[in-house]
């Protein structure tokens, strides 16, 4: 009740500043975001390490509060994320909700985002910038988690221009902090854990109609990893209610002086994912297919798209499924899924993944999952939102060495299976 009572009587403070802060202060605005959010992970995957099922709760609370322009041009952005502990097993950290120390789940709170910021322009042609701490979503190479109880922030500075149908983006970032803890970590190398100075991306896109892009990615890692990709996407309009979709990815990495071969792959990989499907009404269905290159010397590949320790890459691809990766060297993925908006507030969904095409030590692998998930958006009350998701996947038992369990002759790999889910409730609403 203080802190409403306090931040109830903040615009009337702010107001007497109105003759010299340009607008910073009195056209800010502070939003608060309640997230309730419940993860489990059956699967026996890590038994032989006596690692069982992973289930978290939490209960999250984010303050966002944006400044207004001082000039039309500067202003500054902060954001609170405070988490607390409602239940936590033993192998809780597997959910990435909670804090872990020394095996003990423990909630944190943080300042998340803060950042000073810049714009010239309007919104078909501008120029933007920001300097400090922020989330930076899908930008670029880059991205950060928000299905957790608070999302994970990059230190560095970006920028984005647009000039009508064609847009750029680039950022230089140095430090992370992850979506389940306060600590803000350097980089570091995957192995030797050696310090990596920064990491670099970039974006050049075109976006000739609603709906449809094209754009290509670079970014590096200080002297560790290279990484470019073409991610494209339409939208074609067949008839008035009837549209085709079409969807592809292809990213490409290869390691540089420092990189070590310790995971994902010795010096290079390739993934292309691509998909079709269509709109009718309020139906949506698609059809997606991967393929993964991966050599790994002495293991089982896989395309490694982070960029070291405490990163976070982005992966536009139904490969990152939400039960297995399906990323493997040698390994083609069919993906399906069909959706209907039942009422304006609730959509309601099914997907499956199924992999197949890989070896390992002369074993033929295969892995999938299915599932069903809904949104629902509250018509009465304005910013509550639920979603859940469930299904099963099926995969394989991993050694220490995180590498595929194979029977006592080598025949056969050692069937791993387990149900996974997620219940969200979120509520954004404004204070002033």
């Amino acid at each position: 009740m203080m802190l409403l009572f306090t931040l109830g009587g903040m615009p009337a403070a702010l107001a007497s500043y109105s003759h010299y802060d340009g607008g910073l202060l009195t056209d800010s605005h502070l939003d608060a975001t309640l997230k309730n959010v419940w993860m489990l992970n059956t699967t026996d995957a890590m038994a032989d390490q006596g690692i069982g099922d992973q289930t978290a709760w939490a209960q999250a609370l984010h303050l966002d509060w944006q400044s207004g322009w001082l000039w039309d041009h500067v202003g500054v952005d902060a954001s609170w994320y405070g988490v607390a502990k409602l239940y936590a097993n033993d192998a809780f950290y597997g959910r990435d909700l909670l804090r872990d120390k020394n095996g003990k789940a423990q909630g944190f709170n943080k300042l998340g985002q803060l950042y000073a910021k810049a714009r010239w322009g309007d919104s078909e042609r501008h120029l933007n910038l920001w300097a400090g701490w922020r989330q930076l979503y899908k930008f670029g190479a880059l991205n950060v988690t928000r299905s957790r109880a608070a999302p994970s922030t990059w230190e560095g500075v970006s920028a984005e221009f647009a000039w009508d149908d064609f847009g750029a983006k680039a950022a230089v970032v140095n430090r992370f902090s992850e979506r389940d803890e306060p600590e803000k970590r350097r980089f570091r190398t995957l192995k030797t854990n050696k310090q990596i100075d920064y990491i670099a991306t970039s974006e050049l896109s075109w976006a000739p109609t609603k709906g449809s892009k094209i754009s290509y990615i670079a970014a590096e890692s200080d002297s560790y990893l290279l990484r470019h990709g073409l991610e494209a996407n339409a939208v074609v309009p067949l008839g008035k209610d009837f549209n085709l979709l079409a969807r592809s990815t292809y990213y490409y990495a290869r390691g540089l002086s420092d990189w070590e071969g310790a995971r994902g792959f010795s010096r290079s990989a390739q993934h292309l994912f691509a998909l079709v499907g269509y709109q009718y009404g309020r139906s949506e269905s698609g059809l997606g297919w991967s393929h993964t290159r991966a050599s790994l010397d002495n293991g089982l590949g896989q395309f490694y798209w982070h960029f070291g320790k405490n990163t976070r890459g982005a992966f536009n691809s139904k490969a990152d499924g939400e039960g297995n990766d399906y990323v493997n060297d040698g390994e083609q993925m069919l993906y399906l899924y069909s959706q209907y908006q039942i009422l304006p507030e609730l959509l309601v969904g099914i997907y499956g993944n199924y992999g197949f095409g890989m070896q390992y030590k002369g074993v033929d692998l295969k892995e999938w999952e299915y599932g069903g998930y809904f949104l629902w958006h509250s018509p009465q009350i304005k910013g509550l939102n639920v979603f859940a998701g469930f299904g099963p996947s099926y995969g394989w038992k991993l050694t220490l060495a995180r590498m595929p369990a194979l029977d006592e002759k080598n025949h056969n790999f050692r069937r791993a299976k387990g149900v996974g889910g997620s219940v969200r409730v979120e509520y954004r609403f404004n204070l002033f």
